[in-house]
């Protein structure tokens, strides 16, 4: 994958994450898809395309579909994923590569997998997205 042995530790240790790159060489490496990565979905999907490197351009014209889908501006995504407009705004020009979280984000708020947003599927999926306990359900839980 052309990475130090010391950044794998830092992944596997929790210190760092991959890196969607990195991800995509995993995936075509080991014929995985994103969305099984991520845990969207319990099957491998064999069948998504491999590419060598992810275009920027593409991520980010689908990044930019699935925010107006969503009826989002620039300024309420960017809450929703806890991250600045200005980031969206270079995410959506493809000028700087997404961050592995903040992809992640995007599919799980408007449920649309995350190979077709890096240019894997030709055809929105419809992922599961996994649903977040509330505070008040941890508390139900723990008997308070």
């Amino acid at each position: 994958m052309g990475i130090s042995k010391s950044y794998i530790s830092d992944i596997e240790n929790g210190y760092t994450g991959l890196s969607i790159e990195h991800i995509n060489i995993i995936c075509n490496t080991y014929n995985v898809s994103f969305d099984y990565m991520f845990g969207f979905s319990d099957k491998i999907n064999k069948y998504v395309i491999k590419i060598d490197k992810i275009n920027l351009k593409i991520l980010g014209s689908h990044l930019k579909e699935l925010r107006k889908d969503l009826g989002y501006t620039q300024d309420k995504l960017a809450k929703k994923l806890n991250i600045s407009r200005p980031l969206i705004a270079h995410y959506e020009k493809g000028v700087r590569t997404i961050r592995t979280a903040d992809l992640k984000g995007i599919c799980e708020l408007s449920g649309i997998s995350a190979d077709w947003c890096v240019g894997k599927l030709d055809y929105k999926l419809k992922i599961k997205t996994i649903k977040k306990i509330k505070p008040k359900e941890i508390k139900e839980l723990m008997g308070g």
